[in-house]
Parts: structure tokens; sequence; C-alpha cells
């Protein structure tokens, strides 16, 4: 099954918001609890978009 392009938009988006979270928690010396929150919140729904897309 193929991905709709809005689908392969969405989950570039939503992958940019993981790394965008991701150095800020770096930055912060992974010690940021909302930091921390706001990248696990990021990945969960990356991988829940990804697979509903599927």
């Amino acid at each position: 099954m193929y991905m709709h392009c809005d689908d392969k938009r969405t989950l570039y988006v939503l992958k940019e918001e993981i790394e965008k979270s991701w150095r800020l928690l770096e930055k912060s010396g992974f010690t940021d609890q909302q930091l921390l929150e706001d990248f696990n919140n990021s990945v969960t729904v990356y991988f829940e978009y990804k697979l509903s897309s599927e």
C-alpha cells in the first residue's frame, strides 16, 4: 500500500518536530522535564500517525 503525498508531508513535518525537540533536549543536558515530555509526545504522535496511514 502506498502513502498519499499528504501523509508523507505530515510525517516529514512530524519528524522535523522530533529532531527539533531532540536538539532542545540535548542543549538542556536532558534535565528539562517539559522538553522531555515534548520529545516523548512528538515521537508518540509520529508513530501513531505512521501506523494509521499504512
